[in-house]
């Protein structure tokens, strides 16, 4: 049984650097376009669209962050997470998003 603080049998050293590598950059661009599109696709005002879209990025970063040292196989979260940039970038470029 494993317990905490001790790596487990078969690690890579560069591991953690990879998970943060993945988990920061793609985290902030996930929450970053999750907020957008949340920002053209609700039918409220825009200062409560914009509020919402904060409160989404708030919460999608931490989210990411998580489970990129949560999954066992980091490629999987790799490929997942650049999918779902794209379709949320695709989304915002739908809802008027010019960046």
């Amino acid at each position: 049984m494993a317990s905490a603080g001790k790596p487990q049998p078969g690690t890579r050293r560069y591991d953690i650097a990879l998970r943060l590598v993945v988990a920061l950059p793609l985290g902030y661009a996930l929450s970053a376009l999750g907020g957008v599109c949340l920002a053209f696709w609700l039918p409220l005002s825009r200062a409560d669209n914009a509020m919402a879209g904060i409160l989404l990025g708030l919460v999608l970063w931490p989210v990411v962050f998580i489970a990129a040292f949560a999954v066992t196989r980091i490629g999987r979260l790799l490929a997942f997470l650049i999918l779902v940039a794209s379709l949320l970038s695709g989304l915002g470029l739908l809802g008027g998003w010019q960046p």
